[in-house]
């Protein structure tokens, strides 16, 4: 168990996904102490929603923040791992764009991160407990105190086999889309078409076969946008 009594206001950051989900069952007892965040930015994959669905019913203090990543899309473009320097902004004035795309941090950071903790701070949480750890990405982003919380990790330390082992000995809802995606985490947003490396394509196919063209049609689009950038690249290494 964790000590919260240090805290005056706890809070859980809880997305869904299964290392969150292995931190609230790792803290069931302790639920009535804190407060479980829930980010919805209005575009969740209905496997994940359902999970959090299934587990809000017994969380004494549960709190959905939301924001419009579709609109958001709309107005910044599709998110990419690669942005085209004909797909920023400034390209459209000068007549040379392909059409917007936005950086998938960009995309996160506006719809996810800064939301959820623009509402914890309004709220005057302390304490916020996350389901991050080392095997992720090999670096703890952060852990400890800053000038708004403290952030306390107590998965850390868990693989992922860890936390799979966890969920099923506690009789957590599975998700199904673990079934396609092993990466660091499951994503946050349907319609997302950056994090190309997450197995999507897959997933879309399977579960979710009439999203498939769309999805297509939007990565056909992002490809263009980098086509003659990358030749040009070509070029240059070739000259």
């Amino acid at each position: 168990m964790l000590d919260l009594q240090r805290f005056k206001n706890p809070a859980l950051q809880f997305s869904g996904g299964k290392d969150s989900l292995a931190c609230l069952y790792l803290l069931r007892e302790q639920l009535p102490e804190l407060t479980v965040y829930f980010m919805d930015a209005g575009d969740g994959c209905p496997e994940t929603l359902a999970v959090v669905e299934e587990v809000k019913d017994w969380v004494p203090n549960f709190v959905t923040v939301r924001s419009d990543v579709k609109a958001w899309r709309e107005l910044h473009g599709n998110p990419s791992d690669l942005v085209a320097a004909s797909a920023h902004y400034i390209a459209e004035p000068y007549g040379i764009s392909t059409g917007r795309l936005s950086n998938r941090f960009d995309c996160c950071a506006q719809n996810i991160m800064r939301p959820l903790h623009e509402r914890m701070v309004a709220d005057g949480v302390d304490c916020v407990i996350r389901g991050i750890k080392t095997v992720d990405t090999g670096t703890i982003p952060f852990e400890g105190r800053d000038q708004f919380y403290e952030v306390i990790l107590p998965i850390r330390d868990w693989t992922d086999d860890d936390v799979f082992e966890f969920l099923e000995t506690v009789g957590a809802p599975y998700n199904a889309i673990y079934d396609f995606y092993n990466k660091v985490s499951a994503p946050e947003c349907m319609g997302c078409t950056a994090w190309w490396d997450d197995g999507k394509a897959a997933y879309f196919r399977k579960l979710h076969p009439e999203r498939l063209t769309e999805y297509h049609a939007s990565l056909e689009q992002i490809k263009h946008a980098l086509q003659s950038h990358l030749e040009f690249l070509d070029f240059e290494l070739r000259s």
